[in-house]
């Protein structure tokens, strides 16, 4: 008999891959009168990466259950390329921090929670860093104000 998970409080993981944005349906030909659309392969490569770290977390900290709102922190870390100007401290080019954080939710799927709809607060940030890496925190949305809000 399988072993029952625990339920997730909180889920903090660091994942050692260059953050890339989630690469778009590819289409190619026809087979049986129909459009084959497929995953380009560097996406398919760095979600698996994704999901082969966090199936340690998992066993350790659980699964989210089904209905669980849930809020998600991430941080995409590239290396600074040299050739940049020192003034310049945050990236502002590609990977979009949108298709960013649609390559982990996607991947997380099915891992850590049912589906990425149960994200209901999300924040992305880019930041230069070494080595590459997402740092990624999940836990319950509770619906309570932001901090800064707070009086």
């Amino acid at each position: 008999m399988a072993k029952e998970l625990p339920v997730a409080k909180k889920i903090d993981a660091v994942i050692y891959v260059e953050p890339i944005g989630k690469g778009r349906p590819r289409l190619k030909g026809l087979r049986d009168g129909r459009v084959i659309a497929y995953t380009p392969a560097k996406t398919r490569a760095t979600e698996a990466l994704i999901q082969a770290t966090i199936r340690g977390v998992v066993m350790e900290k659980g699964r989210f259950p089904d209905d669980m709102p849930l809020k998600m922190d991430l941080v995409l870390y590239r290396l600074r390329p040299k050739s940049l100007p020192k003034k310049v401290k945050i990236p502002v080019t590609k990977p979009d921090w949108d298709n960013g954080g649609k390559l982990v939710s996607d991947a997380l799927e099915k891992f850590i929670y049912r589906n990425d709809s149960q994200i209901t607060d999300a924040r992305v940030r880019k930041r230069f860093g070494g080595p590459p890496r997402i740092e990624i925190t999940l836990e319950e949305d509770t619906g309570d104000a932001p901090e800064e809000l707070h009086d």
